[in-house]
């Protein structure tokens, strides 16, 4: 079992989470901290204070990366930018690499990943000193830079929430109200090995699970999601007893036979009956014109049991309670005639009753019906049933050809109004909460044991447009980057425009600055 014995795991490889950071620098998910800081010097005269008051500013010039460590931990390296205003109004800037301690976490209310920002230690500094500042003023604002980065990273920033909605607490066809959604308990997280981390869920109260014991199952894609059985059984228990899906349907029908070979005997036999009795002074001839019947049925679902096999496959048992009727009618035509069918003397046509049946509150077990796990259109966990063999035990004494068709028409019946079987809600959503972005999910892996389901897939993002500061032509006879709001980044056509949240990405992507707007990295 890879998923540990809990609900839902879920796995993330460092290059999603790192993608993801992209976006968010690129969304501005990192907001710029500006403070002030005085300098603890006593005794100061108030017409000089203001020279001992140091504001700042600190931002990230890029997105922050993830990695994992060899001791199987999680840290975050930033590339930090602060600006001092020193002097009642001199200008520097340094530039200031710090690595953060990290841990994983999964927020129960978002259904988000969460990165929980706990340390932050400092790693190198730039200073642009234009001013050549003493060595004990640079100290100091080495100090103040290290209060204002802790501040910014441990204090305003604390939790990072960029990823997708990792998957859904709606199920379909319920009414609203959160207590129609499903629960979400913490299980724990881990960092699996130095590319993939992983963090376990339980649902509607359950409690159990090892972490030590979940695998990777990503198969080397973006993102995996294990489902336990023991969760599926207790998402469907928990749908079936509050959907709106109908548990009971009624239908009719109608159909017209086409008679068969007997029909003709029964016609010619009842003439030559006639016709011998009167000697063929008199002769009725018989014409079966229609032969129809109506009928309905109410079904009745009770809810289904399903077990995982190998090989995405479901087995399926349940049963159906059914009141079912059926009446056949008959459309006959008689012509008499005189003198061997010289003089027609009389033609009638009647329609009459054959027969009309009832059943009421009939089981029909389905012990074993064969089924298929897949993800629909969207990316629920869902059973699609390949083959339903219903017996229906009627017990009707009627001609084989009525009761074949409507035995054939309620099976179909059956199946189609057999409520669904959701085995688990959508996987992961298709937007980022509180931005225009789209997430994408290719499904690369769904592999069903028995006692989980393993889905794995790959995540592009699209919508980047809305926010990516740099637009760039990708035509082969341009191939320059523009900033957003250049006139030349507006005459591009939208087939050629490709978007970058990182100027550096875009040079050395081989993108030419513009003339106009970056003429510093213009070089062709």
């Amino acid at each position: 079992m890879q998923t540990g014995g809990y609900d839902v795991v879920l796995e993330l490889r460092e290059e999603l989470l790192n993608k993801f950071m992209k976006v968010g620098h690129c969304i501005g998910a990192f907001p710029v901290l500006k403070g002030t800081y005085t300098l603890p010097i006593p005794n100061v005269p108030d017409s000089l204070k203001e020279f001992t008051v140091i504001g700042y500013e600190v931002s990230l010039p890029k997105p922050p990366t993830i990695e994992a460590t060899a001791d199987l931990h999680l840290r975050m390296n930033v590339r930090g930018q602060a600006k001092f205003t020193v002097l009642g109004g001199i200008e520097f800037e340094i530039e200031v690499e710090f690595t953060v301690g990290v841990a994983p976490s999964f927020d129960q209310a978002t259904r988000r990943l969460k990165i929980d920002l706990l340390s932050a230690s400092i790693d190198d500094v730039e200073l642009n000193d234009t001013y050549h500042l003493p060595t004990n003023v640079i100290a100091k604002l080495n100090e103040i830079l290290t209060i204002a980065m802790h501040e910014y990273l441990t204090e305003d920033l604390t939790t990072l929430e960029l990823s997708p909605v990792l998957f859904a607490t709606e199920l379909p066809d319920m009414p609203a109200g959160e207590e129609n959604k499903l629960t979400i308990g913490l299980g724990n997280f881990r960092v699996l090995n130095p590319s993939t981390l992983c963090v376990a869920v339980n649902l509607l109260g359950y409690n159990g699970g090892d972490i030590n014991t979940v695998l990777d199952f990503t198969d080397g894609s973006h993102i995996g999601v294990g489902v336990n059985e023991g969760a599926m059984h207790r998402v469907y228990d928990f749908w079936w007893d509050r959907t709106t899906h109908p548990k009971s349907v009624t239908k009719t029908g109608r159909h017209d036979f086409d008679m068969p070979s007997i029909v003709d005997w029964l016609d010619e036999l009842a003439d030559w009956v006639v016709a011998a009795c009167t000697l063929g002074i008199v002769s009725t001839e018989i014409d079966i014109k229609r032969v129809w019947a109506e009928f309905g049925a109410t079904i009745r679902f009770s809810k289904f049991d399903f077990d995982l096999k190998p090989g995405n496959v479901v087995e399926i048992a349940g049963s159906v309670s059914i009141d079912a009727w059926m009446r056949a009618l008959i459309t006959i035509q008689t012509t008499t005639s005189l003198f061997w069918g010289l003089w027609d003397v009389d033609t009638e046509t009647y329609t009459g009753e054959i027969f009309s049946l009832s059943v009421n509150n009939m089981v029909i077990d389905i012990d074993s019906a064969s089924a298929k796990v897949y993800l629909d259109d969207k990316n629920q966990l869902v059973v699609d049933i390949l083959d339903l063999d219903i017996s229906i035990p009627l017990d009707w004494e009627i001609p084989e050809f009525l009761l074949n068709y409507f035995v054939n028409w309620l099976i179909d019946r059956i199946v189609e109004n057999l409520p669904p079987i959701v085995l688990f809600p959508a996987v992961i959503e298709e937007s980022l909460p509180g931005t225009t972005v789209k997430v994408k999910a290719t499904f690369t892996k769904l592999l069903i044991d028995e006692p989980e389901a393993l889905v794995a897939a790959n995540i592009e993002t699209s919508g980047i447009g809305a926010y990516a500061p740099y637009v760039a032509n990708k035509s082969p006879e341009h191939m320059e980057v523009h900033k957003k709001d250049c006139e030349w980044a507006h005459r591009i056509a939208i087939r050629n425009r490709v978007y970058f949240c990182d100027l550096e990405e875009a040079l050395a992507s081989g993108y030419d600055g513009c003339r106009y707007c970056m003429p510093e990295h213009h070089h062709r």
